[in-house]
């Protein structure tokens, strides 16, 4: 099947990616040409992005390209076909989404176009890291001559695509993104306070060192409990750290799988795990409790902020 867009195969560019500074730039083989072509190609697949954002996108997919020695028509001509194995990494739960790209010339391309977060609609909020690198690298459907994977900002996850004739809607975290209860911290903080009576008016569950060294260890747990009743209203005597950890899991996913359908979280080397369901983000975590500590691999619980009560997402 041929490609839609006035693209050119490697041999016929003239100049490649590594022409002069002298080159000519009216031609298509030339540098202007090349950048000209891959505007055509994200105005026709990615019509809503507009103004600073199209030019921020194409900026730093050409650069990526240059970088790499890779010449725009090949790079244009493998974004359309998919650089991704599409159905493969769909239907995967664990690996890297670098071992899923078809030919090994294109990963550190990839690599570098993972960090793009400009908003897709151009007005909007800014797309979350890794989204573009999907929706790109996995191609255009000819059938409707749409990407496979659209990016969506509707509050129902951030990448719809379809599996067995399924619509799905994806939710993304890349590298230390955050699931939440929903709560800002200094909500949840008032709350506790009105539960219990403790020096600490700041008091926030999992800390380490000498802050909570007044405590005994069944006082802790005392605390945990009125600190998840000051989150969900539910009623505990006590709660170890590792159960307050997983009733905290529990309810971010279930808020999740409210929205989404499925939910996808990399590390910055793009290891990923996938759950598809909240009984499979409980299980993932199960064993890995002891684990979830400090800013990259625990959770967030801030007493005078609004930054809800959240678990960073790493994959083990």
């Amino acid at each position: 099947m041929s490609i839609r867009t006035n693209l050119k195969t490697e041999e016929h560019v003239h100049g490649g990616a590594g022409a002069g500074a002298g080159a000519e730039v009216d031609g298509n083989g030339t540098e202007l040409g090349q950048l000209k072509e891959l505007e055509k190609y994200i105005q026709k697949y990615y019509p809503n992005v507009t103004g600073s954002h199209f030019t921020s996108l194409t900026d730093s997919i050409y650069m990526a390209a240059l970088r790499e020695g890779l010449v725009m028509p090949d790079v244009l001509k493998n974004l359309y076909h998919g650089m991704i194995d599409r159905d493969l990494f769909n239907k995967s739960n664990t690996g890297n989404i670098y071992n899923f790209i078809k030919n090994t010339k294109y990963i550190q391309f990839a690599k570098r176009i993972k960090d793009i977060t400009v908003g897709s609609n151009g007005g909007m909020a800014n797309v979350g890291k890794g989204e573009w690198l999907i929706s790109l690298l996995c191609g255009i459907n000819p059938e409707t001559d749409k990407p496979y994977e659209n990016l969506i900002k509707n509050g129902k996850g951030d990448i719809q695509y379809i599996i067995d004739n399924k619509e799905l809607n994806e939710e993304v975290k890349w590298n230390g993104g955050k699931v939440s209860v929903g709560q800002a911290g200094k909500d949840v903080t008032r709350k506790f306070n009105s539960l219990i009576d403790i020096p600490d008016k700041k008091w926030v569950p999992f800390r380490t060192g000498k802050k909570d060294e007044y405590l005994t260890e069944e006082q802790r747990e005392m605390c945990n409990a009125k600190y998840w009743q000051a989150i969900s209203g539910e009623e505990n005597d006590k709660l170890t750290n590792n159960e307050l950890k997983q009733k905290i899991i529990n309810m971010s996913f279930a808020k999740v799988f409210e929205k989404s359908d499925l939910f996808i979280m990399f590390n910055d080397d793009g290891k990923f795990q996938r759950f598809r369901n909240l009984e499979q983000a409980n299980t993932y975590y199960c064993d890995k409790l002891e684990e979830l500590k400090g800013s990259s691999k625990g959770f967030e619980c801030r007493a005078s902020q609004s930054n809800p009560i959240a678990l960073y997402c790493h994959v083990f």
